[in-house]
C-alpha cells in the first residue's frame, strides 16, 4: 500500500515538471526573466565610455524603471548617458536573425529572449541605419548577467528603429 503512495507521489510530481517544460524555474538561465508577451519595454542604454547596453525592464513580472536598469548596466561602463526604451516587448531591429544569432554565439544563453518578446521587422531606422548596421555586422557583444553590453562602433545618432507607427522613446543621440 505504501509503495502505491510512493508511486502516485512520483507520478503526480513528475507530471507537474513535465507540463512546465521539464524545467524548475530555478534551473532557468534567469530565474528572473519574464514569459514571452510581458509588454515590458527593451531598454537601450548609451554608457558614457561609449559602448551599448540592452535588457528588457521586465524582471519578475513587474517593468521596472528604464533609467534604473541602465544605471546599473552602464554602472562599471562611466555610467549612463542616455537612456531610448522601445514602446513594448516587441522590437524593430534590422537583420533580427542575425543579431540573434550573434547573441547566441556570444554567450548569451536566452539569445534575444534576454530582451524583447519578438523582433520585428523596422519599416524605419532613419539616421541610425549606420548605427545598427555596424552594431550587427562589427560590434564586440558580451553578456553580463543577462544583459549584452556591446562595443566598437560609434553611437552618434544611435536610435531604435520604427515599424508600424511604433518607435522606440528618447529619441537619438
Amino acid at each position: 500500500m505504501r509503495t502505491r503512495y510512493l508511486l502516485a507521489a512520483f507520478s503526480l510530481a513528475s507530471a507537474a515538471i513535465v507540463s512546465c517544460g521539464g524545467t524548475a524555474v530555478l534551473d532557468a538561465p534567469d530565474p528572473k526573466a519574464c514569459a514571452a508577451g510581458h509588454g515590458c519595454p527593451m531598454a537601450a542604454c548609451v554608457c558614457k565610455d561609449g559602448s551599448l547596453a540592452l535588457d528588457t525592464t521586465c524582471e519578475l513580472g513587474e517593468c521596472r524603471g528604464e533609467q534604473e536598469v541602465c544605471d546599473e548596466l552602464c554602472a562599471g561602463f562611466d555610467g549612463t548617458e542616455s537612456v531610448i526604451t522601445s514602446q513594448n516587448d516587441e522590437v524593430p531591429v534590422p537583420n533580427c536573425e542575425t543579431f540573434c544569432t550573434r547573441l547566441s554565439i556570444n554567450g548569451c544563453e536566452l539569445g534575444c529572449d534576454t530582451l524583447f518578446s519578438e523582433c520585428v521587422t523596422p519599416t524605419t531606422c532613419g539616421s541610425a541605419k549606420a548605427v545598427w548596421d555596424c552594431l550587427i555586422d562589427d560590434a564586440v557583444f558580451t553578456c553580463i548577467d543577462n544583459a549584452v553590453h556591446i562595443s566598437g562602433c560609434d553611437l552618434g545618432g544611435f536610435q531604435l528603429c520604427e515599424a508600424g507607427g511604433q518607435t522606440g522613446q528618447g529619441g537619438a543621440l
